[in-house]
């Protein structure tokens, strides 16, 4: 029998910011599911300006795999994750979400894609077909208008671009990650269109996202992402008149 072929190791980031009462549950969940995976992982948790005990519960998990990185200021979700980024140590890197909206049982499905060079980065989307979705209309809605504008304002070919699960093979997004401007809810918009412009294959998968809905993006959050996206369809428009 030929020896089993070594799995990528892992670096999970998580932007968390007041998710006092949902991060531990969502870490004890999260390392349920890498645990199985037999692969070498590390979860770095990073806390955006939170002033609740996000970081002290996160601190909490007694873990070697888990670090938590913390700042005054609330800088916004993209600013978060690309602090997690610099610290990434490993080849394939996760982001997800704080609080316990996205089941994580999805996640080896997604570094399979990627070691298997099916994709170099994997969107976690609610419009797959195979996606388990129970969230409010109103989130719905704000979600499919994003889509559309995405695809309007961008021209960018994915139908969700916005959940909070999304895997990469490290070296190109790592790169990719210290030029984007946005850092708020669009980060990972531009993160994307900037792969796909470098010619980097993104895939969909499915979701899962039937848990209590706990995050707390609202009105003022919704208009921070619209006024993003318009951010980034600015910059598209510019790079298209320099090429």
């Amino acid at each position: 029998m030929s020896p089993p072929t070594e799995r990528l190791a892992v670096s999970v980031i998580i932007p968390a910011y007041q998710k006092e009462s949902a991060i531990a549950d969502a870490l004890n969940r999260l390392l349920s599911v890498m645990d199985e995976t037999g692969r070498t992982f590390e979860i770095l948790v990073v806390s955006d300006g939170s002033t609740d005990g996000t970081a002290r519960m996160a601190r909490s998990i007694d873990r070697p795999e888990v670090s938590v990185f913390e700042y005054s200021s609330n800088r916004g979700k993209g600013h978060a994750l690309a602090v997690g980024v610099q610290r990434t140590t490993y080849p394939l890197v996760l982001f997800m979400d704080g609080d316990l909206d996205l089941d994580p049982s999805v996640i080896p499905g997604y570094f399979d894609l990627i070691e298997t060079g099916a994709a170099d980065g994997v969107v976690g989307s609610k419009v797959h077909p195979d996606s388990v979705v129970e969230y409010p209309w109103s989130r719905r809605l704000l979600s499919r208008v994003f889509r559309w504008l995405t695809r309007v304002l961008i021209g960018l070919d994915l139908g969700d671009t916005q959940t909070g699960l999304k895997a990469f093979r490290r070296d190109p997004m790592a790169e990719v990650a210290t030029q984007c401007d946005s850092q708020g809810f669009a980060f990972d918009l531009e993160l994307l269109c900037r792969l796909n412009d470098r010619g980097a294959k993104i895939v969909e998968a499915p979701v899962i996202l039937d848990f209590d809905f706990t995050s707390t993006v609202g009105i003022p959050a919704a208009i921070a992402a619209l006024r993003d996206l318009y951010r980034v369809s600015r910059w598209r428009r510019m790079q298209s008149r320099a090429s």
